[in-house]
């Protein structure tokens, strides 16, 4: 069993769509930065295209047979309760409830590889991670990241620093929320980074669904409803991707990610 105190540790340094190297470009890639992340991006259209194509085996059964999909509230915490009304207050309800579906995906996720993260920290990352996506979900004023989700990760930091959070812990959530439009996020960057990833890839492209038995499936989607998210998810990308020269997003809008939504298995 891994958990946060056994895993790799937080490797993240400044690798790319980590916190500090959003700090020191703003999210822009440079020539490099665009054919390793298009490579590692192709890798992880593969990964799911191989997946998708295989059959159910008796040993994923076997871990479907242990989630809980009941263990998927989220912690009654001071933190938790602002960071939901801030992004209740801050995104429209499609992607409010894209949040809180990264958070129950996540959560299960966890039980189904055994990971131990810590919750707070998790519940925060997967409710913010998206609060700079739409253009009202911006700060009025006041110079921006070209990169949504640096500027997410930032934003986010400034308010768990209000909240009186260690900066060393608040930066677990900046990192995280920095490096989730990565195509893979190891768990030597952090369990909760690794699992916030995992997590919003599995809402918007289909990513692992697998992994979740279809009655967790059902009881999250009865909870947080898809309705128009694929078409919502798609222009809000689109709109990032004319936005936004040189970042992770227009790369991924031109390597097909709209084509990514609309075939992936999820039906609304």
């Amino acid at each position: 069993m891994t958990t946060s105190l056994d895993s790799p540790g937080r490797l993240v340094g400044s690798m790319l769509g980590s916190a500090t190297w959003g700090r020191s470009n703003g999210g822009r890639l440079t020539l490099a930065e665009h054919c390793r992340y298009a490579m590692q991006t192709v890798a992880a259209q593969l990964r799911l295209q191989w997946h998708e194509r295989g059959a159910v085996s008796d040993e994923m059964r076997q871990r479907w047979s242990r989630l809980e999909p009941d263990r998927i509230e989220l912690p009654d915490t001071p933190t938790v309760a602002r960071a939901l009304e801030l992004v209740r207050q801050s995104v429209p309800v499609w992607l409010c409830r894209h949040s809180l579906r990264t958070w129950s995906w996540a959560a299960l996720l966890a039980q189904r590889d055994a990971l131990k993260p810590d919750t707070e920290v998790l519940a925060v990352s997967c409710l913010l991670h998206d609060i700079a996506l739409v253009p009202y979900g911006r700060p009025p004023a006041g110079p921006r990241c070209a990169c949504f989700a640096i500027d997410g990760g930032q934003r986010s930091r400034r308010f768990l620093q209000e909240q009186g959070w260690a900066e060393s812990r608040a930066l677990v959530v900046e990192d995280a929320i920095c490096l989730h439009m990565n195509p893979h996020v190891p768990l030597g960057a952090g369990i909760e980074a690794h699992l916030l990833q995992q997590a919003a890839a599995l809402d918007v492209v289909g990513a692992r669904m697998a992994a979740i038995d279809p009655a967790s499936r059902q009881a999250v989607l009865a909870r947080y409803p898809r309705t128009g998210f694929a078409q919502q998810m798609s222009e809000a990308m689109r709109q990032q991707a004319e936005l936004a020269a040189q970042t992770r997003t227009r790369l991924l809008w031109r390597m097909g990610f709209a084509r990514a939504i609309r075939r992936s298995a999820w039906r609304e």
